[in-house]
């Protein structure tokens, strides 16, 4: 029989846990995204329409001056693995957070969802004494902190490179042993 005195803990622990995990705040929208919604509780059509029109029209000058991007979520996940291993600030387009009060939590779980990726070895150099810069298909460069024993990286291999403790990268070239990695470029 479990004791009521580890269990209490144990429950404990589990709904602080369930609190810290709070809901991500919604990202204030654009000025001129909301002022679109808006003409839908526009009650005559006519004046509905008319203000749809304008405001689409406003939207598309905003994008042709670069004022304004619309990504998908498939775009947005693109651009978030084509930025892995890079430092950035948690930009709220990006899906990171901006304001004060987040900035102190711990890191959200890995860039939302971004937490390793796994390409082909497009290049590869030797540093010497077993390190190696390594070149992916997408152009990434990355290199070894350390040295690789066993089977040297080859063009057309797959690596997969993961997030590890304290910001640091870990790198495993198929049939190898994971090694610390950092991006270059």
């Amino acid at each position: 029989m479990v004791s009521v005195r580890f269990l209490l803990p144990a429950l404990i622990l589990g709904l602080c846990g369930a609190a810290a995990v709070a809901a991500p705040k919604a990202q204030p929208r654009p000025e001129i995204f909301n002022n679109l919604l808006e003409c839908r509780a526009i009650a005559e059509d006519s004046q509905r329409l008319a203000c749809f029109d304008k405001q689409v029209g406003a939207m598309e000058s905003a994008a042709q001056r670069d004022e304004v991007v619309v990504l998908d979520k498939g775009e947005l996940n693109k651009t978030r693995k084509t930025l892995f291993g890079f430092s950035f600030p948690k930009l709220p387009f990006l899906g990171g957070e901006d304001d004060e009060e987040t900035k102190d939590k711990a890191d959200k779980q890995d860039d939302e969802g971004v937490s390793h990726i796994a390409a082909k070895i497009a290049s590869v150099r030797s540093l010497g004494y077993g390190k190696w810069q390594i070149g992916l298909e997408d152009g990434a460069q990355w290199m070894t902190t350390e040295a690789m024993s066993g089977k040297d990286p080859k063009v057309g291999l797959s690596i997969e490179i993961r997030r590890a403790a304290l910001g640091s990268f870990m790198g495993k070239v198929e049939g190898g042993r994971a090694v610390r990695m950092k991006r270059i470029s």
